[in-house]
């Protein structure tokens, strides 16, 4: 009788240690349908070529090198490079800057000014697209309006990068606000407090308390706005395109991808793919070592 209880008792043990597993296993099977076997299949497929029907004609390397000999490529590469380079430090700067002042004890409304800076965030993307498009529009725009003059932003080829890296801040700052407000109030107010009777200023007391304290958060939110930055697609899209893709001048790295596969070249768009993969780790990779390593300091 006695080993019978204890066989039951280790039974009734291995299901309570398989229970959690169950609950997690219809995200198991998703995650390998939907992301893993996607994504392995993509990967051997851009070594194929292949138009979506007929057989899979294995060529090697051929589609990375036709990639690398493409003009387009490259200026789609510079594009999103840019994008990337020149948004992130305005958009990590406003947003930490608000979410300080939003929670500041001396700021009052809250609770309106917290909506209104994320309202970007949640309005549609064709919708803040045209927006910018009347700001930006060289007769009747609102900037050339109250200045009286025609700079050609949305015709002009360096101009027009600078309308959609506006564009990325106005609607990434809402996103950010919000992860820099939520590492301000994990802060203890007693050091702030301890810091303002040892005769710390607010400037000194952001400094050496705030920021490294916030470090762990900078870091989450760099990452964050690098791997979405360099898969950026919609705003040069809706700002510029007149039909089924963005111009050569503002086109990034996912738009090549978008145009082989409505053209039916399968095998050239999953190496797009893996390229733009291959980017975003090595240059999230750099960012974390970086930012771990002043971490650390």
């Amino acid at each position: 009788m006695q080993s019978v209880s204890k066989q039951g008792h280790s039974l009734h043990t291995r299901l309570d240690r398989l229970t959690p597993y169950l609950f997690i296993l219809p995200f198991i099977i998703s995650f390998f349908i939907f992301f893993v076997f996607p994504s392995l299949y993509s990967f051997v497929l851009s070594f194929y070529q292949y138009r979506g029907y007929g057989t899979a004609s294995f060529i090697g390397l051929d589609n990375y090198i036709a990639l690398f000999k493409y003009p387009t490529f490259w200026t789609a590469v510079y594009n999103t490079l840019f994008y990337w380079i020149v948004h992130i430090v305005p958009v990590m700067a406003i947003s930490f800057l608000l979410a300080v002042a939003v929670n500041s004890r001396l700021t009052k409304w809250k609770a309106v000014y917290k909506p209104l800076i994320f309202l970007p965030q949640i309005m549609a993307s064709v919708a803040s697209a045209l927006i910018f498009k009347i700001i930006f529009a060289t007769r009747y725009g609102v900037i050339n309006s109250l200045l009286g003059t025609q700079i050609f932003f949305l015709e002009d080829p360096v101009l027009m990068k600078w309308t959609v890296v506006a564009l990325i801040i106005w609607r990434a700052v809402g996103w950010y606000f919000v992860i820099y407000l939520a590492g301000l109030t994990t802060i203890s107010d007693e050091i702030q407090e301890a810091a303002t009777i040892d005769g710390a200023g607010a400037g000194q007391r952001l400094w050496y308390i705030t920021v490294p304290l916030m470090k762990p958060i900078f870091l989450f939110a760099f990452m964050m706005d690098t791997i979405g930055s360099l898969k950026i697609y919609n705003e040069p899209l809706l700002m510029f395109s007149t039909g089924m893709d963005a111009p050569t001048e503002v086109i990034p790295i996912l738009s090549i991808l978008t145009r082989n596969i409505s053209g039916g070249n399968f095998g050239l768009a999953s190496a797009v793919g893996w390229i733009l993969f291959a980017m975003i780790l090595l240059v999230s990779l750099l960012q974390y070592n970086l930012l771990k390593g002043g971490k650390q300091e």
